[in-house]
């Protein structure tokens, strides 16, 4: 594993460094705000002997046959609604083996071309900022990530920075309640950023809940980034599954631009087509890290690797098929 820090004024000239550097597979392992004016601190990780697939593709004049394998991965993702260059960039990594079966072989490709992480709660004192646009569930999500860090003995801090929508810091107080831990209103990015240094005195982990922000529009963003670029926290986009995948692209590389870095995935349960949220982290460059399969807070989140998003993708296109033969 090979892990390097980087100090930059900005959050997005750091990721720029590390981007240069390390590639797009790198890990974000944690941020630092250094102080007024004095920049960001970034640290990344990535596994130091990957080997480049694509390269090799390059020089391969021969036209290789599809295997059986490759042409059920291909249905299956066409199914979910991938972007075209999509698939085939997930096809060229799919590699048939009589050690692994199809499920090996097509986590492995997955986790070539995506970028797999848990969210680093291990780090005392880290702040997660979660945003999103209306109605993607950051509130619910907030709640969720809260509940689980709690029950597993963590000391937990809130902040509600969503001071535009009604009833929204309400039904934080919800949580907050049940769970008797410390809800703070912020106003401002600056005002953020005080809340959290107040809550690290005494708090293990700190969640964000932002406002919705249209990627679309520029004053929007131009608050996401001021946002990110004060506040010394982690960044997390929360995208629910079923969206149309080349607006969640759009979207995908509006946040991406702004300083996001992982994608939390929602509404698992809910969709059947997932294209949209897997299109939005390959456009955004974004670390899968967590998935929603329920409404219900205290449980329905977990952790997404490369051979459970496998399984979710071969299991819901199966499911369908077999629906669809059963109305025939």
């Amino acid at each position: 594993m090979k892990i390097k820090t980087y100090t930059a004024p900005t959050m997005s000239e750091a990721m720029d460094q590390l981007r240069h550097e390390l590639g797009e597979n790198a890990i974000i392992v944690s941020t630092q705000r250094l102080g007024a004016g004095a920049g960001i601190r970034l640290t990344a990780a990535i596994e130091e002997n990957e080997r480049d697939d694509e390269i090799e593709q390059l020089y391969n004049t021969e036209e290789p046959q599809e295997t059986g394998l490759q042409q059920e991965i291909r249905e299956t993702l066409a199914y979910h609604a991938l972007p075209q260059p999509l698939i085939e960039k997930i096809i060229l990594h799919v590699k048939e083996s009589k050690n692994k079966n199809g499920l090996v072989s097509f986590a492995s490709a997955l986790d070539t071309v995506f970028t797999f992480h848990p969210l680093p709660e291990q780090i005392k004192g880290q702040a997660f900022m979660l945003t999103g646009t209306a109605g993607v569930g950051k509130t619910v999500m907030t709640g969720k990530l809260a509940t689980r860090a709690c029950l597993s003995g963590r000391r937990v801090g809130l902040i509600c920075a969503d001071t535009v929508r009604a009833g929204a810091a309400e039904q934080l107080v919800a949580f907050t309640n049940i769970l008797d831990i410390t809800l703070l209103k912020a106003r401002s990015p600056e005002n953020m950023q005080s809340h959290i240094m107040a809550l690290r005195k005494t708090c293990d982990l700190i969640f964000i809940d932002t406002p919705a922000f249209n990627p679309f529009q520029p004053s929007d963003m131009e608050y996401l980034t001021a946002c990110i670029e004060t506040a010394d926290a982690l960044p997390v986009m929360v995208m629910p599954a079923g969206v149309d995948p080349q607006e969640s692209v759009e979207t995908a590389e509006a946040f991406a631009e702004a300083g996001a870095v992982y994608l939390l995935a929602t509404r698992l349960d809910a969709a059947r087509r997932f294209g949209g949220v897997l299109a939005a982290a390959d456009a955004g460059r974004l670390t899968l890290c967590e998935a929603s399969m329920s409404q219900n807070v205290t449980k329905g989140l977990s952790p997404i690797n490369a051979v459970s998003l496998a399984r979710l993708l071969l299991t819901s296109s199966e499911e369908s098929d077999s629906a669809t033969r059963k109305k025939s």
